[in-house]
């Protein structure tokens, strides 16, 4: 029980930084702010995607996989939440809006790949490191 509740801490954590990711790569990048109507957040959200943001899930995808044995899929899917939260939330507040939300998702989880890749990477080096 208590390792369920740890690793549910741990995976919100991981959603944090997510979000964390994406507003420093906002500040890193002087990202225009859009403005406020139907695709205000989710337009936030995908312009701050980029290079930048994509390296950073991808190290923290590493760093969990090696030094937490996380699995990769939840890391990848925990750290990118936020984008199908967001597009969930746009779909039902504006009627009409969202309205391929399951291609959205593919996207969103083709947003997730750095970061699994990552997750996979790190725990394949923890796992080739001979022990001392």
């Amino acid at each position: 029980m208590r390792v369920k509740v740890v690793s549910i801490i741990f995976y919100f954590v991981l959603f944090i930084t997510g979000i964390l990711i994406l507003f420093i790569n906002s500040k890193i990048q002087q990202t225009v702010i859009p403005q406020p109507g139907e695709y205000y957040y989710s337009n936030f959200l995908r312009n701050n995607y980029s290079y930048i943001s994509g390296s950073l899930l991808f190290l923290t995808g590493l760093i969990s996989g090696y030094y937490f044995k996380s699995n990769p899929w939840v890391t990848g899917i925990s750290l990118i939440a936020i984008f199908p939260i967001i597009a969930i939330y746009e779909a039902t507040i504006y009627r009409g809006s969202h309205n391929l939300i399951p291609l959205e998702l593919a996207v969103h989880f083709l947003f997730a790949l750095p970061a699994v890749i990552g997750a996979y990477l790190g725990r394949y080096i923890k796992k080739m490191k001979p022990s001392n």
